[in-house]
């Protein structure tokens, strides 16, 4: 599935639209290049589900935790700085993507390894003309 974005007020009613979807107990793994708008529409899911004090991208801590509306945690992962699997396992990845919460993952790739078999991959496009393109697909 392919979901277009040409601009950004769209993005508000496309998580809205899909909120069941992003509301599985699954690890989301957001693929593209720097700038593309990964953290953006994170951040836009995380507030569906109810959080406010949102602590933007955990680039140097790696890991932000909230609390939904519901009860249940939520993970906002940046893998952008982890080196190597050793560095991964050591910081808790794979416990922590075991749990089955909705866990939100950044430069997926570099920590590929530890990714759940049931693992959605959404790759952020952008085009020529700046519209933004998200594809599911549900493996790598």
């Amino acid at each position: 599935m392919i979901i277009e974005l040409p601009d950004t007020e769209c993005l508000d009613r496309v998580i809205s639209e899909n909120r069941h979807f992003f509301s599985q107990h699954k690890c989301y793994a957001f693929e593209g290049e720097m700038g593309v708008g990964k953290t953006t529409i994170i951040q836009k899911i995380l507030q569906m589900h109810g959080v406010k004090q949102l602590q933007g991208s955990p680039t140097y801590s790696i890991i932000n935790e909230y609390q939904s509306n519901d009860g249940f945690d939520l993970y906002h992962l940046d893998c952008y700085r982890i080196k190597n699997d050793l560095e991964a396992f050591e910081l808790g990845l794979e416990e922590l993507l075991n749990k089955k919460n909705p866990i939100f993952i950044e430069w997926p790739e570099k920590i590929s390894t530890f990714l759940p078999s049931d693992t959605i991959w959404l790759r952020l496009n952008v085009s020529e003309n700046h519209i933004r393109t998200i594809e599911i697909a549900d493996e790598y």
